[in-house]
């Protein structure tokens, strides 16, 4: 804006200085007195005579001297305009320039203020970093120091415990011994004792079951006291174990007459086991010991005897172990026996003499037996 103002200036006052050179220096008392050019209204200029261009007029009309006054004033009132304009933009310019130098002012002053303060907040770092390395140092020699205590303490811990470790696996060790000497061992049998329980693998002292002649015999094991001593085992009984039942009962329906022969009977009201059949042949399935019982009635007009039987694997003949008889005039008789049979014993009824008296009504004859033990061989 200051090179545009400075620029018209010098353009006016340039064609100023021109036109003053080219007019008289004294003006007639009836001209008009312009600042910028002179103007005669009724002579011509007083120069050299110059030869009129095509734009001049003679005679009484009015000779121009290269300016028209009504353009010039034109200009110059551009000019004013302009410069009017500037002088007004000059004023703002001013004014800004002022408080773009308050603010510069205040922006200094700050600046200097942040300076000041960078100064003390310098000195305020130092410090702290000279506290921070003190510390630093306070802290590598309390650690160095702690570590020191802390290894001396480790060392003291770990001498401890290499004794306690020394203990430790020497009780490992008995208890290895202990456990292989005290491992459970297959003696390839049933056990039969309280010693071959513990040497089993028992060490719980209780009530247990062991093998005994052909029983099952329940023992108390005091394991905590030694083998000899008298209360390391002791006999509470035997356990009545079967294996599986045996059971029957056996009855007539009519009346027996051939003396000498086996006694059928016609109905089996029981018979676990199957060990009895109508033929009137019993055959032990198993060992062990067998009870039996018989009753019968004899006929009215005839005497009756009745012998009970047993054929084992050692006799190749019958051979009488009992018998009951009973009068005529049908007389009750009994008989009872316990066996002790191995399996496949056998057991019969045989009418040796008279007659046995029955009828479908009233079944008066039965032959009933069971196991009572069973004999466990191992």
């Amino acid at each position: 804006m200051k090179h545009s103002i400075v620029l018209v200036f010098v353009s006016m006052t340039v064609d100023v200085l021109m036109t003053s050179a080219q007019q008289p220096q004294q003006l007639p008392a009836s001209g008009w007195t312009n600042p910028y050019f002179y103007y005669h209204y009724n002579a011509p200029l007083a120069t050299a005579p110059q030869k009129p261009s095509p734009y001049q007029m003679t005679g009484n009309q009015n000779v121009f001297s290269g300016h028209d006054d009504h353009s010039l004033e034109n200009t110059l009132g551009s000019h004013v305009v302009m410069l009017s304009t500037c002088l007004r933009e000059l004023k703002t310019t001013r004014a800004d320039l002022a408080q773009t130098t308050h603010r510069l002012d205040q922006t200094h002053t700050t600046v200097e203020s942040v300076k000041n303060e960078l100064k003390g907040n310098a000195q305020l770092l130092a410090n702290v970093v000279t506290k921070v390395e003190n510390m630093q140092k306070e802290i590598k020699v309390m650690s160095v120091a702690s570590t020191n205590i802390d290894v001396e303490h480790v060392k003291n811990e770990l001498k401890g415990n290499t004794q306690l470790l020394a203990n430790v696996m020497t009780t490992v060790e008995t208890m290895k011994k202990e456990m292989k000497a005290n491992a459970a061992t297959n003696i390839g049998r049933m056990p039969k004792s309280c010693n071959d329980l513990q040497t089993m693998g028992h060490r719980k002292g209780g009530f247990f079951m062991v093998m005994g002649n052909k029983t099952i015999d329940n023992v108390y094991c005091d394991f905590a006291k030694p083998i000899n001593d008298p209360g390391f085992q002791k006999v509470i009984g035997y356990v009545n174990v079967k294996t599986s039942p045996v059971y029957f009962h056996a009855q007539k329906n009519k009346p027996h007459l051939n003396a000498n022969t086996i006694v059928p009977f016609e109905i089996l009201r029981l018979n676990i086991g199957n060990a009895m059949s109508t033929s009137g042949l019993f055959v032990a399935p198993k060992s062990g010991k067998y009870f039996f019982a018989y009753s019968g009635i004899s006929e009215h007009h005839s005497y009756a005897r009745v012998e009970l039987q047993v054929k084992t694997s050692e006799t190749a003949n019958w051979t009488k172990v009992g018998q009951a008889h009973g009068q005529s005039g049908h007389e009750t008789y009994t008989l009872q026996a316990t066996f002790d049979l191995a399996e496949g014993n056998q057991i019969r009824l045989l009418l040796a003499e008279g007659q046995l008296h029955d009828t479908n009504i009233n079944q008066y004859t039965s032959f009933v037996g069971h196991i009572l033990e069973e004999d466990i061989i191992q």
